[in-house]
């Protein structure tokens, strides 16, 4: 593959030599009870009821907990709450953990639930997540610690959303994104300090009533820069990095006696997007051509050094609603030629220079993402598609593809919980602003079958029900199934307790330490 004989060769020889360099001098040792993380933007707010991007949610858990988290199963367990009942299809009854306290000093009580839930609704606000909130018919407190909720309609992923962070009333009921000083949560840390952009500095909540967590100080740092993230962390002037971690340096850090690398199944999910607006990708023909013409067992094996799972469908195999009875679809270069043919859409000039048509793909600016780029159009200028790689800045490119201003394109949903997600990108009501449908497919019968899932209160119903639809989707093909990366962190191999959380979340600084 041309990215292979060319491409990493040549970003190696910039990147591996100064790093190398970098290594021969001494190694920082890291302070008593602090820690540095490297990541690799800023988070956008760290307010719980305004927070949507990776860096901010990975982060936040350990300051403003939720009542409910996801366990290592992929499924809600408690965790404000000591205990629950669902009453009927709408209603759910919370009884809190006794003694919580926020870092204020005050008690978490029910009313400061009830006013959380209750501000993402405020127009001023404008939350994303205040679908949570209209779906709300009534939160009445029937004690300090317990609390019914009822729903206008049942709704599934109910206990999923419910891992919002909680806010003392008094802040909850603010119109307007909370200063640094008002972000108090419960969590075993609060926020020290927010330099959007620079880094984020947390210091132990005194009244945590959990376990007193080690650290007494962590520090995330913004470095956008893959090199200067590794050459920080090989320096030791940060200590531990999480995904993204460049997997053409896997092998190499992996050698570092100094170094710990952590690896495990991921549930990130990597695919390529088709625009069915476009004449041509409206075809389901062309769009299998497509599938069959990508190799991905060898863009995993060279781009990615292994470091990720070939996927078929949205759920991973690690998900209790995953489906593995699903269209497949294998490389098979010839079989692509042979139904482009069959389409009307035949090779001008067979092995020749002219294409069948030309398609538009979008990607991002970074190196990785934009390798993947050129390999895949390289792979599809094999089959006789020419594909023009446009790499934006992130911004512009998700706006592009929001717009539909794409042919086709490549994004990762990160971290995939909950089944519900089918709804928000492939049901038909759920095109841009409503949603993430960008491709605006649509499929009538999908649709039906996505209002009875999210609206079953029965696990082994919403099994079968999701079952249907990954079958669907990936006969219908708007997305091509690429892979699922693995979750990596790459630590000082003098720290010890840190486990990677299911969706990348930075909860296991909590429990982690520096060995003795």
């Amino acid at each position: 593959m041309l990215m292979c004989k060319a491409g990493i060769r040549n970003f190696l020889l910039m990147i591996v030599l100064p790093v190398l360099a970098a290594c021969s001098r001494e190694r920082l040792a890291p302070r008593p009870f602090e820690i540095t993380a490297g990541i690799e933007a800023s988070p956008s707010t760290l307010d719980p009821r305004l927070a949507r991007d990776a860096y901010a949610v990975q982060m936040l858990p350990l300051v403003f907990p939720g009542l409910f988290e996801i366990g290592d199963n992929l499924e809600p367990r408690p965790n404000l709450v000591a205990e629950y009942e669902q009453a009927d299809d709408r209603t759910f009854i919370f009884k809190l953990k006794p003694g919580i306290k926020f870092a204020n000093g005050k008690t978490l009580v029910s009313s400061d639930v009830k006013a959380t839930l209750e501000s993402l609704r405020l127009p001023e606000l404008n939350s994303p997540y205040s679908e949570l909130g209209d779906r709300i018919e009534g939160i009445e407190i029937l004690d300090p610690l317990t609390l019914k909720l009822k729903l206008k309609e049942p709704f599934a992923p109910i206990l999923v959303m419910l891992n919002l962070g909680i806010l003392p009333a008094e802040l909850a009921t603010k119109s307007s994104p909370l200063e640094v000083s008002e972000l108090i949560g419960a969590g075993p840390y609060q926020v020290e300090a927010f330099e959007p952009g620079n880094r984020v500095a947390l210091k132990p909540n005194p009244f945590y009533a959990g376990a007193k967590p080690y650290f007494q100080r962590i520090e995330f740092r913004i470095i956008p820069e893959d090199t200067t993230r590794l050459l920080s962390l090989e320096k030791g002037e940060i200590q531990i990095l999480q995904n993204p971690i460049p997997a053409d340096e896997l092998p190499r850090l992996k050698k570092n006696p100094e170094l710990r690398l952590t690896e495990q199944p991921g549930i990130s999910y990597t695919y390529l997007g088709f625009n069915f607006r476009d004449p041509i990708l409206k075809d389901l023909r062309v769009r299998e051509a497509i599938a069959h013409a990508i190799n991905r067992d060898q863009l995993i094996g060279c781009l990615l050094q292994g470091s990720a799972l070939k996927a078929d469908s949205l759920l991973s195999p690690r998900h209790w609603a995953f489906e593995p009875d699903v269209t497949m679809y294998d490389y098979d270069p010839a079989l692509a030629k042979k139904m482009l043919d069959q389409t009307g859409l035949p090779d001008p000039d067979g092995d020749g220079p002219r294409p069948r048509f030309k398609l538009l793909y979008k990607t991002s600016q970074n190196q990785q993402r934009l390798w993947i780029a050129q390999a895949i159009a390289d792979e599809l200028g094999k089959v006789g598609i020419e594909v023009e790689v446009r790499s934006l800045e992130f911004g512009t490119l998700f706006s592009d593809i929001q717009a539909g201003n794409f042919s086709i394109y490549t994004l990762t949903w990160v971290g995939v919980v909950e089944p519900d997600i089918y709804y928000n990108i492939f049901h038909s009501a759920s095109v841009p602003p409503k949603g993430a449908n960008r491709g605006r497919y649509s499929n009538p019968a999908l649709d039906q079958i996505l209002d009875q899932a999210r609206a079953s209160m029965s696990r082994d119903e919403r099994k079968a029900l999701y079952a249907q639809v990954q079958k669907t989707v990936s006969h219908d093909l708007p997305y091509v199934s690429l892979w699922y990366t693995n979750d990596l962190s790459v630590s000082d191999q003098r720290l010890e307790g840190f486990a990677l959380g299911p969706g990348g979340e930075w909860t296991g600084l909590a429990k982690a330490r520096w060995r003795p």
